[in-house]
């Protein structure tokens, strides 16, 4: 029984010791595929979410650096809206950024009644740098063509999504398509809108169109192009037309466009509330970041119990009966246990 109390203590300094690994809110990507590209001047980058707790004091957004000049990141946290008051400013000077796909945190003083509020933050710079937060969209992505090596020049580019034969794999493996997301070279943000139009490869049909802008500036990055779901759009053979207005430029290969398709849905929590640029709204998508809250072993202990219930009690006693038993069977001499 000691030593079974003794494991118990040893496990509980473990959980507490692990503390720094439960934010209070986060949008993870396990494979970060669609990033947003570089940031605009006077577009700020941002995201929404619900404070579990008091003491917010922190939010890590994930960055990728891809190319150009490093330039200070700074940070604004706002109450109740894209536009509401200045809670906690941030920067980070381009010397602190991440050289590689990492976390950037920008700390500010606690915000001790933070628990239940609606925050939104924001990224800005000076002009567009070389790091890009990156974008979770919600549905269940699969990659249709992968970054390209080139720019494709035009105001149109067309082509086809194919099941297989002729393509070596399917391009379209699922049903309920609902958005095709396009690898952008470059859109100013004063440009015109962006224009998609998929129809049935065979017949010609119109089935469905998507517009993007104005106003929505994408530098290395991917552009979302949302519609309503089409539900038999599994090994179904699309073809798509882009509209691009002056100046903008898509990113493919020799057999087109790079494309992401996002199909389903994709339920979040309702502490998550989407993506901003330049204080509008971007819907079905969020930056991946966490935000931190209180740390203290008291809050662990809430948090857990909120996110758990009565199903973490019970898991704690069956774990310790078992603790008790294992230490039971070790502590036995050897000829006892044959």
């Amino acid at each position: 029984m000691v030593r079974a109390f003794v494991i118990a203590l040893v496990a509980l300094f473990a959980l507490f010791s692990w503390r720094e690994d439960l934010p209070d809110v986060e949008i993870r990507l396990a494979q970060r595929t669609t990033q947003a590209g570089r940031i605009f001047g006077d577009h700020p980058l941002g995201q929404g979410f619900v404070c579990e707790h008091d003491g917010l004091h922190a939010v890590d957004v994930a960055l990728a650096p891809i190319g150009g000049t490093a330039l200070a990141l700074d940070f604004e946290l706002r109450r109740d809206g894209p536009q509401g008051e200045v809670l906690r400013r941030a920067r980070l000077e381009a010397d602190k950024l991440p050289a590689s796909d990492d976390w950037a945190r920008f700390e500010f003083e606690p915000i001790e009644d933070s628990a239940g509020g609606r925050f939104y933050f924001s990224l800005a710079s000076a002009d567009r740098n070389a790091h890009s937060p990156w974008v979770r969209y919600r549905g269940v992505p699969y990659v249709v063509r992968p970054w390209g090596d080139r720019a494709l020049d035009g105001s149109v580019i067309e082509g086809e999504l194919l099941p297989s034969p002729p393509r070596t794999r399917t391009d379209l493996h699922h049903g309920d398509l609902h958005t095709l997301a396009f690898a952008m070279n470059y859109v100013h943000p004063q440009a015109g809108k962006m224009r998609l139009e998929l129809s049935d490869a065979r017949t010609g049909e119109r089935l469905r169109s998507a517009e993007v802008g104005p106003g929505i500036p994408c530098d290395t990055g991917w552009v979302f192009f949302s519609f309503e779901k089409l539900a038999d759009s599994r090994w179904r053979a699309l073809r798509y037309r882009v509209e691009l207005p002056t100046g903008a430029s898509l990113i493919g290969n020799a057999e087109g466009p790079s494309i992401v398709a996002y199909h389903g849905g994709s339920s979040v929590p309702d502490d998550v509330l989407g993506a901003t640029c330049a204080g509008a709204e971007l819907p079905q998508r969020d930056l991946v970041f966490r935000a931190w809250s209180s740390d203290t072993r008291s809050a662990l202990l809430a948090r857990l119990g909120e996110r758990g219930g009565w199903r973490i009690v019970g898991a704690a006693i069956a774990w310790f009966l078992a603790l008790v038993v294992a230490s039971r069977l070790l502590g036995r001499p050897v000829e006892e246990r044959d």
